[in-house]
């Protein structure tokens, strides 16, 4: 098989697999993971049982992978510099990871499929050790080694860069995402996400104790 052709199969292969993952994620956002079927599945993607195993495996893994996918799509929306030649501002900076992040991860189709994944996954724990893995922690890992750079530069003072890289990804949550999954409520505009972040970054650099 020439690499010609071999490109042009593993472009079908993805394509097929981006056609699965997202008719699948509406599947399971719509009825819930333990009312999706293999059966449903195949009925709207086409194929048989065969190709869903070959390319996923059973359920659970069709399923963990939709939530890596949603994750991905969120982190590779979420720039953090990884150049300390980097000359703007360290506030501008983070403004810009937190507004990154925030705006991927408030999309509704990614609250939906979370809202959905923590149900599925109350059974299942290892399918939430794997999903932090690909997700959360590869931002605070991303974090930890911006705010090492900053701090070797003399840029920031941070006892501790791992400890604060998980305590800022929560203060770029501030729990707006838990309140869309509780209560479906998705309208949070620009300007609110865009305020929250900047007080988010004023109290992460300032602290709250007088100088």
């Amino acid at each position: 098989m020439s690499d010609e052709t071999q490109g042009r199969v593993a472009s079908r292969q993805d394509a097929r697999r981006r056609n699965i993952l997202d008719v699948v994620r509406n599947l399971f956002v719509e009825n819930g993971f333990e009312n999706t079927s293999l059966d449903m599945i195949i009925a709207q993607t086409g194929g048989s049982r065969r190709n869903i195993y070959d390319l996923f495996g059973n359920k659970d893994a069709l399923f963990e992978e939709v939530m890596k996918d949603q994750l991905k799509t969120v982190l590779a929306r979420t720039h953090v510099p990884d150049d300390i030649d980097d000359d703007r501002p360290v506030r501008e900076q983070l403004e810009q990871i937190g507004l990154d992040f925030l705006n991927g991860l408030l999309r509704p189709d990614v609250l939906r499929t979370l809202r959905q994944f923590i149900v599925a996954s109350g059974d299942r724990p290892e399918l939430g050790h794997r999903a932090f893995a690909a997700g959360p922690a590869v931002l605070y890992a991303q974090l930890e080694a911006y705010f090492t750079k900053m701090v070797t530069e003399g840029r920031l003072v941070l006892p501790d860069p791992k400890t604060a890289a998980r305590i800022l990804t929560e203060m770029f949550k501030g729990g707006m995402e838990l309140k869309a999954m509780m209560t479906g409520d998705h309208d949070i505009s620009p300007e609110q996400i865009k305020d929250h972040v900047r007080k988010a970054v004023d109290l992460f650099l300032n602290g709250a104790l007088p100088r």
